[in-house]
C-alpha cells in the first residue's frame, strides 16, 4: 500500500525558480511521527519491489489450485460413470480391482467422489476410477499431472518436489539449520515458500499502518479519484485494493508461512490462548513406532477393517483414505472423515475434517490427530476456520471465485505500486537536476 500520507497537488509550471509544493490541506494526524512513517513506507516499498515478483508468482499459481476438483471432474467426465446396486464395492475391494488390473501400480489413497471410488498413487498423479456397482474400471486421469502439477510444485513446494512437474533438484537440498531444530530437514523450496508467507504477512501489516487515515478521515481511505493525475489515481487505487484484500492477505500469509514453519502456528496459538501441543496435528508423518511397545508384526488388517476402527472413534463419513507406505512398516492408515457437526472441506474431493490414524497391524491402535477432540477454542478456530480458509473449500466453486479475485489482487497492487514508484523516482530525479542546475549557476 502506498507510502504517502495524503495526495500531493499537481506540480506547478516552472518559471526558472524552485517552487515549493503547498502544504497538504486537512487536519494533521498525530501519534505517528513522520520520520517513523517514512521509514516504514521505505521498507514496505523496497521489500515489495525486491521480493514482489516471487510473491506474485507464488500467489498467482495458487489460483488454479482452488478449483482442482472441478477441473479434474471436467477433464475426466468419462471417468464418472457410477451404477448403484445393493452390494456396492468397499474401498478395499476397489483397491483390489485396480491392483489386479494393474499389478505394477502402487496405490497411495482411495477416495469416494461423486459416487465413484478413485484409487490414486501417493501423490494424486495417476487416478483410476472404479464403479462401486459394477466393479469395473471406468478410466484413468491425472489430478496433479501437467499444468496443475506444476502449479502445485511452485505454490506448495517451491519446485522442490520430485513428484510433480517442474522439479528443480537444488531446491530439494536442505537449508543449513544452524542448530535450530525447527529448520532441520527444511528444503530450500519449502523455506522459500515459508519466507514468502512471512513477507506477505509483514507487507499486509505494514500496509494497514500506512493506509490508516484516522477516524475522522476514514472515508478518504476508500476513495479513488480517477480524474486526478496518474500518481494520485494509482496511489489511491493501490491503497483501496490493498485494504479491501487485507483479510485474505493476512490469512494467506499466516497459513502459508505456518505450513512450512510450524513454530509460526505455535506462536499464533500462544497469542490466542491455544494449546501448542496440538500445533502439528495435520502432519502426515505420525509414526506408530513412537508409542509401540514392540516391533510391528503380523498381517495387514486391510482397509475395510481399519475403516471400521476409525469410525468407531470418530463418527461420520469417510471420504479419503491414505494407505500405508509399503516400504515403511511403521506407517499407518489415515482416514479423513466428514463429521456430522460440519466439514470445512466439504466442497472438495479431499473432504474430511476428522483425521484418524489406524495401525496397519492392530485395529485397536488408533490415534485421532485432527477433528476438534480435546482442542481449545483457539485450536479449533485455527483448524476449522483459519487453515481451511487458505483453500476456500468450504464453499462451492462459484463462491470460490472471490478467493480467486483476491488471489490475483497482488497483480493490481504490483502494477499500481510500480507506477507510483516510477512517478516518484522521475520527480525526485527532476528535483535533483534542478538543484544541480541552480548550484552550477
Amino acid at each position: 500500500m502506498s507510502a504517502d500520507r495524503v495526495a500531493r497537488p499537481e506540480e506547478p509550471a516552472r518559471t526558472g525558480t524552485i517552487e515549493r509544493e503547498p502544504a497538504p490541506s486537512g487536519p494533521i494526524r498525530r501519534g505517528r511521527p513522520e520520520p517513523v512513517r517514512r521509514t516504514l513506507a521505505t521498507i514496505h516499498r523496497w521489500v515489495a519491489l525486491v521480493v514482489g515478483s516471487l510473491l506474485l508468482v507464488q500467489m498467482t499459481c495458487g489460483v488454479p489450485l482452488l478449483f482442482g476438483a472441478e477441473l479434474f471432474r471436467t477433464h475426466n467426465a468419462d471417468l464418472y460413470q457410477p451404477t448403484y446396486t445393493s452390494a456396492a464395492l468397499t474401498a478395499g475391494q476397489a483397491v483390489s480391482v485396480v491392483h489386479k488390473a494393474h499389478p505394477g501400480f502402487v496405490p497411495g489413497s482411495v477416495t469416494r467422489d461423486e459416487g465413484m471410488w478413485l484409487v490414486a498413487d501417493a501423490h494424486l498423479n495417476l487416478i483410476y476410477g472404479v464403479d462401486p456397482g459394477s466393479g469395473r474400471i471406468t478410466g484413468s486421469g491425472h489430478f496433479y499431472g501437467g499444468f496443475q502439477g506444476l502449479m502445485e510444485n511452485i505454490h506448495a513446494f517451491g519446485l522442490s518436489s520430485p513428484n510433480y512437474p517442474g522439479y528443480v533438484p537444488f531446491m530439494a537440498h536442505t537449508v543449513p539449520s544452524f542448530g535450530v531444530a525447527q529448520l532441520e530437514g527444511v528444503t530450500y523450496g519449502s523455506a522459500l515458500v515459508g519466507i514468502l508467507g512471512v513477507v506477505l504477512l509483514l507487507l499486509a501489516l505494514s500496509g494497514i499502518v500506512l493506509w490508516w487515515p484516522g477516524i475522522k478521515r476514514l472515508a478518504s481511505g476508500f476513495r479513488v479519484r480517477a480524474g486526478k493525475s496518474r500518481y494520485v489515481r494509482d496511489r489511491e487505487l493501490h491503497k483501496v485494493v490493498g485494504i479491501v484484500a487485507i483479510p485474505f492477505l493476512l490469512m494467506w500469509g499466516l497459513t502459508g508461512a505456518a505450513a512450512q514453519f510450524p513454530f509460526i502456528q505455535q506462536a499464533f496459538l500462544v497469542v490466542t490462548g491455544g494449546n501448542t501441543g496440538h500445533a502439528d496435528v495435520k502432519s502426515l508423518n505420525w509414526a506408530f513406532s513412537s508409542d509401540r511397545t514392540s516391533s510391528p508384526t503380523g498381517a495387514d488388517i486391510g482397509i475395510d477393517t481399519a475403516s471400521k476402527a476409525a469410525l468407531a472413534t470418530v463418527a461420520g463419513t469417510i471420504h479419503n483414505t491414505s494407505l500405508p507406505d509399503p516400504a515403511d512398516p511403521t506407517s499407518a492408515y489415515l482416514f479423513e472423515i466428514s463429521q456430522p457437526s460440519g466439514d470445512p472441506y466439504s466442497e472438495t474431493m479431499l473432504a474430511g475434517n476428522g483425521w484418524v490414524y489406524v495401525d496397519r497391524y492392530d485395529a485397536g491402535h488408533v490415534k485421532v490427530v485432527w477433528g476438534g477432540h480435546g482442542s481449545t477454542t483457539a485450536n479449533t478456530f485455527y483448524e476449522q476456520v483459519v487453515y481451511p480458509s487458505h483453500f476456500g473449500w468450504y464453499v462451492s466453486g462459484g463462491w470460490r471465485l472471490i478467493w480467486a479475485a483476491f488471489g490475483l489482487s497482488p497483480l493490481l497492487l504490483a502494477v499500481t505500486g510500480i507506477s507510483t514508484w516510477l512517478v516518484r523516482t522521475r520527480k525526485r530525479r527532476a528535483r535533483q537536476a534542478r538543484r544541480q542546475a541552480v548550484a552550477a549557476t
